[in-house]
């Protein structure tokens, strides 16, 4: 699987909420989606964990962006080297165990 390559700036309205409701108080000024490669539908930037099994996230698809909170996704990779899923419940295509491991830089710049 390949990550997509779409990135966006978290808006600042956006920013303060999720700084105030993450577990951290951390949340990068921009995210990159990470779903698997697609064309079409909403992107998730992860910003951070919030409660227990639970993460903030970024939605955005055209010009619009919203936080959302989503539970994990449960799903492990079977083998000795069992490995987390580390999308959210429901997320479509494949998990993140599946990914290329090749790191992804930005494409363009950061919209928003």
């Amino acid at each position: 699987m390949t990550r997509c390559t779409h990135w966006r700036r978290v808006p600042l309205d956006i920013l303060r909420e999720a700084r105030d409701r993450s577990r951290s108080g951390w949340v990068d000024h921009a995210v990159q989606c990470q779903m698997p490669e697609h064309r079409a539908g909403d992107h998730y930037g992860f910003l951070d964990d919030a409660a227990y099994a639970t993460a903030l996230w970024l939605r955005w698809a055209g010009g619009e962006a919203t936080s959302v909170v989503l539970a994990d996704c449960l799903v492990r990779s079977a083998g000795a080297h069992e490995e987390s899923c580390c999308l959210f419940v429901g997320h479509g295509g494949r998990h993140t165990w599946e990914e290329d491991r090749s790191e992804t830089e930005p494409v363009g710049q950061a919209t928003g």
